[in-house]
């Protein structure tokens, strides 16, 4: 009896066996079809961030105007004031012998 079932125990085997393998077909290939659609969003999230990117550095570029004109406008200023105190140091004792006895 053992020799009978034997061939049907294998045939049993060899059917799931093969189930397995169209259902492992199957998941693979139904990936496949929905890899486009993955690839597709990824591409447009790409193109949306390198949007968001060069809005972010136009941005920083009109920021970096804005602190370089304020660095020259500080450094003119100094500039001035350090040439007044240089003149006022030079002028103000002989100004001082002058109205204050």
């Amino acid at each position: 009896m053992s020799t009978a079932t034997a061939p049907e125990a294998r045939l049993g085997s060899i059917e799931r066996d093969l189930a397995v393998v169209q259902h492992r077909l199957h998941q693979i290939e139904h990936r496949h079809e929905s890899v486009p659609t993955r690839v597709t969003k990824l591409e447009q999230q790409f193109e949306h961030m390198s949007g968001q990117l060069a809005q972010l550095n136009e941005g920083q570029q009109a920021l970096t105007d804005v602190v370089t004109g304020i660095g020259r406008k500080i450094t003119w200023a100094l500039a001035i004031a350090s040439t007044l105190w240089a003149i006022l140091q030079m002028v103000g004792p002989t100004l001082l012998r002058v109205f204050v006895p």
